[in-house]
């Protein structure tokens, strides 16, 4: 122990620094989380109340004979599965033209032409998505009416398109991080993997398959794992659009952000997202683990 007072004396000023950070994770990065686990096991319906009613599990029971909770999954799953396809393989995609481009300044161009749209909010992408998708005057039915593919305009934002139009949303898909990431391992493939390629005569699409998948598989992960976590937590669209098409594009973090706001159940809410980070965590697990595998298999 007087080891211990006297290395702190010793050191005093640099904990002293670190002591700001340090309170600012657990106050706003620790404490939540863990409250909210708390909270899932007590009955609260509004933020104010103290946790005076234990409820056991019982939140979790109610979660399960929800309706609407059970339907969310379905929603989920139908608006986010082919969104999480279109972000890993796409990135890999262009990534793979971006490289394939001989001369580097025009590289860096198309670099920056990548992440220029990211300092443009996401909500305020929707908002534009919004305007295209407009049932009188939007841009796709004028483009539509234009070609003579339609003769009435369609509501691309009703219950029966809002899937689809969610899903098509940010066509080309292009703006991001993800590409370059993957860009960036493509740079990192050792030239003289590439030149031994092109002198057995390996053709592009086996190099890409045999030679830049086996080097992007840390990428691939990065990309995949916060894709299934964007699953999970994205339900920006719903906030736009959830109350015209009602539940149609509910999905479970939408559904505890009413709650939450309604008063409904606090802690049914903080039930959801203590059974969404449970999901999120085997899910990453099982991810890390078979890409792990490959990895070896391609070592």
């Amino acid at each position: 122990m007087k080891k211990i007072l006297k290395y702190l004396r010793k050191h005093y000023i640099a904990y002293l620094m670190v002591l700001p950070f340090t309170l600012g994770v657990l106050i706003f990065a620790v404490y939540p989380p863990v409250y909210s686990i708390v909270l899932s096991f007590f009955n609260v319906y509004k933020i104010s109340d103290g946790l005076t009613e234990f409820a056991g599990i019982q939140n979790f029971v109610n979660l399960f004979k929800d309706t609407t909770f059970r339907q969310s999954f379905v929603s989920m799953f139908a608006l986010q599965l082919p969104r999480l396809a279109v972000n890993v393989f796409v990135p890999f995609f262009y990534a793979e033209i971006i490289f394939h481009v001989a001369d580097r300044k025009k590289q860096t161009v198309y670099r920056f032409l990548l992440l220029l749209p990211t300092v443009c909010p996401s909500i305020v992408g929707s908002l534009i998505w919004q305007n295209i998708y407009a049932y009188d005057d939007g841009l796709l039915n004028e483009i539509l009416k234009g070609l003579g593919l339609i003769s009435e305009n369609i509501n691309f934002l009703g219950h029966d398109n809002i899937i689809g139009s969610l899903i098509f949303m940010n066509f080309p898909w292009l703006a991001g991080t993800s590409g370059l990431i993957v860009l960036a391992g493509l740079i990192n493939i050792p030239t003289e993997v590439l030149e031994a390629a092109d002198l057995d005569g390996c053709g592009v699409m086996r190099r890409i398959f045999v030679i830049d998948l086996s080097y992007l598989i840390g990428q691939i992960k990065y990309v995949l794992v916060f894709g299934i976590i964007n699953i999970f937590q994205d339900y920006s669209n719903q906030l736009l659009f959830a109350e015209r098409v009602g539940t149609k594009i509910h999905v479970p973090a939408y559904y505890m952000y009413t709650l939450v706001n309604t008063n409904q159940s606090i802690g049914k809410a903080a039930a959801i997202g203590v059974f969404l980070f449970a999901v999120i965590m085997c899910i990453t697990a099982a991810t890390y683990r078979l890409l792990n595998s490959k990895d070896e298999e391609y070592a």
